[in-house]
């Protein structure tokens, strides 16, 4: 009889336990895994001791996660809550034990148990990421229940000046922004919590958050750029570092028309160190002003985008753009080899020695005849700019062959240029320069990893996952001597691979 006994509920309870120690003893990560499980114990009265214990797991691992963590973790959990008190956590657990078990229970899947943890936590401090992130919930009452709570919790923040909780939840903030169950419930308004944290962040130092949620700060202003905000729009333009979002600030406030632009703020735009919020100020002062004296200097501009905005409002009032390019070397060398034809390489070869990088560049883009010597000449030279140019110019380009390059990476000793001649020679289409970058990885063993990446990627590329290399019967011979030879260098597993997906070409 009592082999057939149903164990009671303090027996399952340390059954359950006992097998979350076992099974998280010697691997911390499978904690994730098996929570759950140990949270469906509380479903079975656990004593104080076992309610103490799932507490305290839960603090550790949820210590320092965020809403979304914890929302992944708990979906797992049974839907059984009919035994479960969470007054009873606060009476047994430790304060912190108690908080990660209101937290865990706000994602359980079960809607009752979620709502009822959801209000204990209005007495808790840094709990905004978890209350937001329920505004999104499935079930209306429980996003009725978080957006009263959001509008307390904040507006007790605005009195605290606890800012950064409030910066740190701004990706919770864009998560109910995007959602679309918060938008059902008739008393949530989006533009209301805008307002509100708008109100708390204009006093918090969002510049010395990290670009992550200072964009997202920022992203509450432009969406609504209210009069009462300008000035602090113009003092996170001044201060932010970051030119990706100081040009979405400077171009909110241009197009905002309700705000005034001075002639010396546009100025300041005009000359600001990011070419896009230039090019920003100069179309919004096209725009207002219409064409203003000294808009061809904008021609020798080293921004092209800028150049083409000159040249194109130029030429509509009949400016000869050519002439002027033409007339304006050696500043204007780029703007030439945007407009200018094949013939003008001619002018532009005598400022080789003393600009030799745009020089470069425009002869490249004229498609000179010498282009092709001339950089692979450059890349030897002892400036770093101008070799790194002509590299950069050489990969996008121009094409050289392996038969163009392979006496230069003999005759190169400067590992740097080597190894860009050798990535270059990896631009060459055909399995045929698979052997020859096999017997440079044998030869040059100081960088033979960084040639079979190379050799890898080739691989990838060719094979296209899952699809054969078709080569001929003597290339498929070579590059399987060429493989075995060097298996002290090349994963076995690639080798083999490789010579797996090979296919003779029999036409």
């Amino acid at each position: 009889m009592s082999m057939n006994r149903t164990p009671n509920n303090t027996e399952h309870v340390k059954c359950l336990i006992e097998q979350y120690q076992k099974e998280t003893q010697h691997d911390s990560e499978k904690r994730c895994y098996y929570f759950p499980m140990l949270f469906s114990a509380l479903n079975h009265s656990p004593t104080p001791e076992q309610l103490r214990l799932i507490g305290v797991e839960a603090s550790n691992l949820i210590f320092t996660k965020d809403a979304f963590f914890v929302q992944n973790l708990m979906h797992r959990c049974s839907h059984e809550t009919d035994t479960v008190n969470p007054d009873t956590w606060k009476q047994y657990c430790s304060p912190t034990g108690y908080d990660a078990l209101l937290i865990c229970g706000t994602a359980h899947p079960n809607g009752y148990l979620r709502e009822a943890c959801l209000k204990r936590l209005t007495d808790q401090r840094f709990v905004l990421q978890f209350i937001l992130i329920r505004m999104n919930d499935w079930v209306p009452a429980v996003r009725r229940t978080a957006w009263n709570m959001a509008q307390d919790y904040l507006r007790n923040h605005s009195v605290r000046s606890d800012f950064y909780e409030v910066i740190s939840a701004m990706p919770f903030v864009e998560y109910v922004r995007r959602g679309q169950r918060a938008q059902r419930n008739a008393e949530f308004s989006m533009d209301t919590l805008d307002s509100i944290l708008m109100q708390i962040l204009a006093n918090a130092h969002i510049l010395y958050a990290p670009v992550s949620l200072r964009r997202l700060c920022y992203k509450l202003f432009r969406l609504h750029p209210e009069p009462e905000y300008r000035d602090l729009i113009l003092n996170f333009i001044r201060n932010e570092h970051e030119s990706t979002q100081r040009f979405a600030l400077v171009h909110a406030y241009l197009y905002h028309s309700d705000y005034s632009v001075s002639d010396d703020l546009l100025e300041e735009f005009m000359h600001n160190p990011y070419w896009r919020i230039r090019l920003d100020a100069y179309e919004y002062r096209m725009k207002h002003q219409g064409i203003w004296e000294g808009l061809e200097k904008l021609l020798l501009s080293p921004s092209y985008p800028i150049r083409e905005f000159a040249a194109y409002h130029l030429e509509k009032h009949g400016f000869d753009t050519l002439s002027y390019c033409r007339e304006h070397l050696p500043e204007s060398m780029l703007a030439l080899s945007d407009f200018g034809e094949k013939e003008d390489a001619v002018c532009i070869r005598p400022y080789l020695e003393t600009h030799p990088t745009e020089a470069l560049i425009a002869l490249v883009r004229l498609g000179d005849d010498d282009s092709k010597e001339l950089v692979l000449k450059a890349m030897q030279d002892s400036n770093a700019g101008t070799a790194k140019t002509a590299y950069r110019l050489a990969q996008t380009r121009i094409h050289y062959t392996y038969d163009e390059l392979l006496p230069k990476i003999k005759a190169e000793s400067e590992p740097v240029r080597r190894w860009r001649l050798i990535r270059l020679l990896g631009l060459n289409d055909g399995i045929e320069v698979l052997p020859i970058l096999m017997q440079l990885a044998r030869e040059y063993t100081h960088m033979s990893y960084d040639i079979l990446e190379l050799f890898c990627r080739i691989c990838n590329c060719h094979r296209l996952d899952n699809y054969a290399i078709f080569v001929t019967k003597a290339q498929k011979a070579e590059i399987i001597e060429t493989l075995h030879d060097a298996d002290r260098i090349l994963d076995p597993e690639l080798r083999d691979h490789i010579i797996f997906l090979m296919r003779e070409n029999h036409e």
